[in-house]
């Protein structure tokens, strides 16, 4: 039995590994930064914890998981979201006494940053879109201008959103004039790639992935990210992650997005961490590959299995009608829901309740500002306090130096 800390437990794939761990006999143990986050609220939990936010408080939330870690006997940690990348910036502060599962900071900082990532790919033979990074809003809108059919975003972005295009269903949502580039928050410009989209998760040790999963998502939330799910046979996802994974030495959950076009997968960004992937996985496929993997092989999730998310169907119900009859349709399916669970019903009402972080986050007026309920709001608030957007991360010996000129200070 291993005794797992499950941080950022608000994201549903970490409630969803969670009760696959949970199941397998393993004590758990949850954090995040708000009491309503879902996950902490499981039956499969032995004690859960609200801790300072990694983004904002990051040497506290650094010490509340050590704290943890110590007085528990953790011995495995299991970052859910970017606050993996502050964890693994510490990690000569917690590797004496636990496990992260998730590789050093600058591999991290390397697969996050678009930029490097799609400059990395094709010296691993792999096809990405033809792109540029720029730094100021001209050369965005010259460089976009120039591509005809473009996609931008943040260099350091995630869940589509600032995503901004002039092709498609999210044609000009984001106006390409409103966007910021600076040289500290780069955008990177890309030619418009047409296919089909295609995610995988891979479950990596030490450069090895000993368990992996493709999927797609037939609904999204606003024709971005994905709110229903259903695992595929594309065999030529496991040869991109494999590389990734041998070349960057990767230990972890890896998530890769593509397009499948005519001319095969064209890979269009990573996010080094968990995502919905997750869901299709056994549960037993799951805990064998991060507790105690068989090195040497690869095991795949078969293809047909599908998982949703009702709530979110719920809300697409209400805030697209004209898609009523296909959201329906996703509802009503036999898909087996994300949030609930026959043996652990508590969850499915938190996250009703953890919206509350959402309006926090807008009552500060650090959201939107108007009050319109746009999704990159909700995506904004439920991620700001926990993401990483290539900012310095202060290392244990600046945190030592500021800590004693914050004392001397006082005095």
């Amino acid at each position: 039995m291993r005794r797992i800390l499950v941080t950022t437990s608000r994201m549903p794939f970490a409630l969803d590994e969670i009760r696959k761990l949970g199941r397998a006999g393993h004590e758990l143990y949850a954090m995040d930064t708000f009491p309503t986050a879902p996950g902490n609220h499981s039956r499969y939990v032995r004690e859960s914890f609200v801790v300072p936010s990694p983004r904002y408080e990051t040497a506290a939330f650094v010490g509340a998981v050590e704290d943890v870690v110590r007085s528990r006997g953790i011995d495995l940690v299991i970052p859910s979201f970017e606050d993996g990348f502050y964890l693994a910036r510490h990690r000569a502060r917690l590797d004496p006494f636990a496990e992260i599962f998730a590789p050093d900071f600058d591999v991290l900082a390397r697969l996050h940053d678009k930029s490097r990532f799609l400059a990395m790919a094709p010296r691993l033979g792999l096809a990405v879109p033809r792109g540029y990074t720029v730094e100021d809003a001209r050369a965005l809108v010259s460089t976009a201008n120039d591509f005809g059919k473009f996609f931008a975003r943040p260099v350091f972005s995630r869940g589509g959103v600032q995503l901004c295009t002039n092709v498609g269903p999210l044609a000009g949502r984001v106006p390409l004039q409103s966007c910021e580039p600076t040289p500290e928050q780069p955008w990177l410009v890309q030619e418009f790639v047409h296919g089909t989209d295609v995610c995988s998760f891979s479950v990596v040790h030490h450069g090895e992935v000993v368990a992996h999963s493709t999927y797609v998502h037939p609904r999204t939330l606003e024709h971005a990210g994905g709110i229903s799910f259903e695992s595929i046979d594309e065999s030529g996802t496991l040869d991109i992650a494999r590389r990734i994974a041998a070349h960057t030495g990767y230990h972890g959950q890896l998530s890769l997005d593509y397009m499948r076009t005519d001319r095969g997968l064209v890979l269009i960004e990573c996010n080094p961490r968990p995502c919905g992937g997750v869901y299709m996985m056994p549960g037993e496929m799951f805990v064998e590959a991060v507790v105690h993997p068989q090195r040497g092989r690869t095991r795949c999730v078969p293809a047909g299995i599908q998982r949703k998310v009702g709530v979110a169907i719920m809300r697409e119900l209400v805030c697209n009608p004209r898609e009523l009859r296909e959201n329906l349709r996703a509802l009503w399916s036999p898909a087996r829901d994300v949030y609930v669970a026959g043996d652990d019903l508590l969850p499915a009402l938190w996250v009703v309740l953890s919206y509350g972080h959402v309006l926090a986050y807008r009552w500060r007026g650090t959201g939107a500002n108007d009050s319109s309920p746009r999704r990159s709001d909700l995506m904004k608030a439920y991620f700001h306090d926990v993401l990483w957007d290539g900012e310095p991360i202060a290392d244990e010996t600046q945190l030592a130096q500021r800590s004693a000129s914050e004392q001397r200070s006082a005095s």
